[in-house]
């Protein structure tokens, strides 16, 4: 009988194309990274710091999408994408 091949790294990277807001080669959209970080707080239990960690977001912006405050003290989309550009090498 032939033996089986492991799947376990190919569904990873599956999970890796599905989520957008994984980070990757491509800029994210902001509202795409808002779910996430919405996401991995309630279901997972995660911090702002571990959050800004796995989805490479500053601590900045994490708070102002926690906040949703109608008096920002940033211009969160703008920064958003600031620094996606710095992140992926097109700045």
């Amino acid at each position: 009988m032939p033996a089986r091949r492991s799947t376990e790294a190919s569904v990873e990277a599956e999970a890796q194309k599905e989520n957008s807001a994984l980070p990757g080669n491509a800029v994210r959209k902001l509202e795409e990274v808002a779910l996430e970080v919405r996401r991995l707080q309630v279901e997972e239990g995660l911090g702002t710091q571990e959050i800004s960690t796995r989805l490479q977001v500053s601590l900045a912006v994490v708070t102002q999408l926690f906040l949703q405050s109608y008096k920002m003290t940033m211009n969160t989309p703008e920064v958003f994408k600031l620094q996606e550009r710095i992140r992926v090498g097109g700045l």
